[in-house]
Order: structure tokens, then sequence, then C-alpha cells
């Protein structure tokens, strides 16, 4: 029993170490293949290397160009409501002079077609406006909020709303 235990426990290891050296055999073949491309490569290297490095500074000057692009957009874009506020503020000074007075901070306040007071903000949108300097405040409700005259005589008042409510005089 011990002779058969022995001769099997030799058979196993024979076999064992054959499947290892199996299969070391094509890893070998690849790491020589591998060395020889290596080598070759070196020799060819230097050129690849140079188209290599060629490609990366296109590529770079591709990219700068890109983001200037980029930042030449979004800088338009930041300056446009500029603009635009100060062309529709050019345009309504030249237009009918509509500024009527200028709001705590100083900017000015124009009126709308439809009688609306209001200045233009940084983005250029219009922001409407209930007491500035210049209005012409003709007394108060029983409230406490201030009676404007309008523009043709009319008297008015903001709600809570902020809608105009007009008054009999």
């Amino acid at each position: 029993m011990k002779k058969l235990m022995l001769v099997l426990a030799l058979s196993l290891v024979v076999v064992v170490t054959q499947v290892i050296v199996a299969q070391d055999k094509p890893v070998k073949k690849k790491v020589e293949n591998v060395e020889k491309k290596s080598i070759e490569g070196k020799e060819k290297g230097s050129k690849k290397e140079a188209k290599m490095e060629k490609a990366g500074k296109e590529a770079k000057s591709e990219v700068r160009e890109s983001a200037k692009a980029i930042k030449e957009k979004t800088e338009k874009k930041m300056d446009a409501p500029k603009e635009k506020a100060d062309k529709m503020k050019g345009a309504g000074k030249d237009a009918s002079n509509d500024a009527v007075g200028k709001t705590k901070d100083g900017t000015t306040v124009s009126e709308d077609s439809k009688g609306g007071h209001y200045y233009l903000n940084e983005k250029g949108d219009k922001a409407y406006v209930k007491d500035f300097a210049g209005a012409k405040i003709v007394g108060q409700t029983k409230d406490g909020k201030s009676i404007y005259e309008g523009p043709r005589g009319g008297h008015f008042y903001y709600n809570d709303k902020g809608n105009k409510v007009y008054v009999k005089k």
C-alpha cells in the first residue's frame, strides 16, 4: 500500500511539472518575440518618436486654438448684454428723451409707452421701479402709499402686487 501511494505521488509530481513546462514554452516564445520587436523598435523608435512628438505638438496647438476660440465666444456672450443695454440707453435718449428721473443709486429711470417706470439693469433687461427721484408725487392714500402723477396728468398708486391703480382727482 505504501509503495502504491509513493508511485502515485511521484507520477502526480511528474505530470504537474510537465504541465508547467508545457505552459512556459509559449510564454518564453512570446517573451523572445517581444524582446526582438523591442530591439527592432529601438531602431525605428527614433522615427516614431519624432512623429509622435510632432503629432503631440500639433494636438497641443489645436487645443490652444480651440481654447482661444471658446474664450472669445464667451467674452462676446458676456459683452452682449452690456452692448444691448448701451444700445437701448442710446436709442431711448435719441428717440424721445424719455428719462424721467433717477433711482437711489443713480441709474436713469425711463418711462415706457404704457407709462411704467423702469431702468436697464446689467443684463440689459428692463427693471420696473415704483419710487425714484424725480417722480411727481401728489399725495398719499389712506394706506400711506404714494400717489403719482402720470405723463398725461392722471393720478395713480401701486398696489401690493405692483400694479397701477388709478385714482380720481
